[in-house]
């Protein structure tokens, strides 16, 4: 675990980067990356951040053993080579070094638009963009801020204490305790060096991350509605109830299948379509579950399987008692806010639209079967 900063003046802002830390956390482990802005002595902070986190910072980051056997297979003879040179990274771009981007930008259309362009090009739902201003005022960074929330990208904004319009507009804003452009600037150093090198033990260090996935994984617990659909229901005329699934999702849970990972449905109603949908992915369901936690404390107990190696997946307040009884909870992006608050991952895909997917490719990343 990497220290807080000692600076006694970032005691305040303590709730805001671990705010921030949980972000950055949640994107990169989903597949994210990190775009970052700013102007003037921001921009040269943003080349910073993306110097420490595209490479090794405190520590040396190996690979892991899946990019050297393929550096391997692709390069005979060279790969080791190549591999011994390479460390581990976390995806990351400064949005301040595209020179002939943003002077065209700046020349054809307007120069407010040169990181709101960018993030609008390259940015991802579930990115996160790390916009830097002093004042909280630049009007290149508020309009990527801006962008950056249409199309799903979470904000972290680092400013001084007064925020300005960037803070606002961020889903965490840490806004350090100063006014002046130079006392701001020089909170922000230890700020980003502290994000990066948490993020950075996290990910790299020798202890599994704190709420990280079960090791093994004993079961996984998917809700039918609102996990496999969009929590809706399209009735025909003749009574006939349909739902929407994603196909992305099925070839999720068969890639979890293939790692040997046994899984189940647990739904509250009893529904001819849950059962179709069911058989379709050959999973097991159970059905007509109106207390879903004690129905699974009871299977659990009966099976001999630790909770702490349970993954349950759920989105709305009839799973809450169920996934506070296991190890590591997911919920989609829509999921009911409660739910999202004690996720230990939230998606970025909706439900019905490949949360399922997203979830089987971070445990494929992340998992030791």
């Amino acid at each position: 675990m990497t220290h807080f900063p000692a600076n006694p003046l970032l005691a305040s802002c303590r709730t805001a980067m671990e705010g921030g830390l949980a972000l950055l956390r949640q994107s990169v482990l989903s597949g994210g990356k990190v775009l970052v802005c700013g102007n003037g002595g921001s921009a040269s902070d943003s080349e910073h951040i993306v110097g420490e986190l595209m490479k090794g910072f405190n520590l040396k980051r190996p690979l892991s053993v899946e990019q050297i056997t393929a550096l391997e297979r692709a390069n005979p003879g060279e790969g080791a080579s190549l591999a011994a040179k390479l460390q581990g990274t976390i995806a990351a771009v400064s949005l301040v070094s595209q020179t002939g981007l943003m002077t065209a930008i700046a020349n054809d259309t307007d120069a407010d638009m040169i990181f709101a362009q960018q993030v609008l090009g390259i940015g991802q739902r579930g990115d996160v963009l790390l916009a830097l201003s002093t004042s909280g005022n630049s009007r290149n960074v508020v309009a990527a801020a801006k962008v950056a929330r249409a199309f799903g990208l979470k904000v972290l904004a680092l400013t001084g204490e007064g925020g300005g319009k960037l803070a606002p507009l961020a889903d965490v804003a840490i806004r350090v305790p100063a006014s002046h452009v130079a006392e701001i600037q020089e909170l922000h150093l230890p700020v980003y060096h502290w994000l990066c090198a948490q993020l950075e033990d996290d990910l790299f260090g020798d202890k599994p991350m704190s709420g990280g996935l079960p090791d093994p994984i004993g079961l996984i617990v998917f809700d039918f509605d609102g996990v496999f659909t969009d929590n809706k229901v399209y009735t025909a005329q003749d009574g006939t109830e349909l739902v929407v699934c994603d196909r992305g999702d099925g070839l999720g849970i068969d890639r979890l299948r293939a790692m040997g990972l046994p899984m189940m449905i647990l739904s509250t109603e009893t529904n001819p379509v849950v059962t179709a949908r069911a058989r379709k992915l050959k999973l097991p369901v159970e059905q007509s579950c109106g207390d879903k936690a004690a129905w699974l404390a009871d299977h659990l107990a009966a099976k001999a399987i630790d909770p702490a190696r349970v993954i349950y997946v759920g989105n709305d307040l009839n799973d809450l008692a169920a996934m506070q009884l296991v190890g590591f909870t997911a919920a989609p992006a829509d999921a009911h806010p409660e739910i999202r608050k004690i996720a230990s991952l939230v998606l970025t895909r909706e439900g019905g639209r490949g949360a399922v997917r997203e979830l089987s490719d971070f445990i494929s990343r992340q998992a030791k079967v």
